[in-house]
């Protein structure tokens, strides 16, 4: 059985309508469709960009608290140091430890004196204008000995001034012989005494 479709002059025309229609519409539905995705990608790419941010937000937060938190820890650990160490109001007490002990092990002080040291805080390897503004915590202060002792003597007088709770060091020792005196040597030593620096040392 054959079926045959022979259309109308109308319906002839109708199609061909409709196909010139389709092919008007076809480039036209590409201009517009073009632009959609253009601005689909555009707000892809907005929505990427924003999440990073959110995601560098995020990131900047947590590590401002971390901050925080040494901050803070630091703060404690220099409160604890000051609190550990004299003030340097108390330079005179200290030289009166010193001078107790020496009495204490027979060391006989001819001169005892402080010199300011330089502020551990600015090395003296630096620039002027390479120098830090960095917070002082402590201060070194020397303090020099003249004085007349044996070995015996002297070896006691540093014993107890290394354990005192005072944190002090022997900073430079020298023994010379005195011919006037057999059984003592002239010492000259230099200690370093660790201080809290005032509070007007941190401005």
């Amino acid at each position: 059985m054959k079926f045959s479709f022979s259309p109308s002059p109308r319906e002839r025309q109708q199609l061909l309508k409709l196909i010139a229609a389709f092919i008007v519409l076809i480039p036209s539905y590409f201009m517009l469709l073009s632009p959609l995705r253009q601005h689909a990608a555009n707000l892809g790419q907005q929505a990427r960009d924003a999440k990073a941010r959110v995601q560098t937000l995020e990131a900047t937060t947590a590590n401002e608290t971390s901050l925080r938190e040494q901050a803070q820890q630091l703060d404690q650990a220099v409160a604890t140091l000051r609190s550990a160490l004299p003030s340097e109001e108390e330079l005179p007490t200290t030289i009166k430890l010193l001078s107790d002990l020496a009495n204490e092990t027979q060391v006989k002080i001819q001169t005892i004196f402080p010199m300011r040291d330089r502020d551990p805080s600015r090395p003296a390897d630096l620039s002027d204008g390479a120098k830090t503004e960095a917070p002082v915590v402590y201060k070194e202060i020397l303090i020099q000995i003249d004085a007349l002792a044996g070995y015996h003597q002297l070896g006691s007088f540093l014993s107890l001034v290394e354990s005192q709770p005072h944190p002090m060091r022997v900073s430079s020792l020298r023994i010379s012989a005195d011919p006037k005196e057999t059984k003592r040597h002239r010492i000259k030593l230099v200690i370093r005494s660790f201080m809290a620096a005032s509070m007007d040392s941190d401005a």
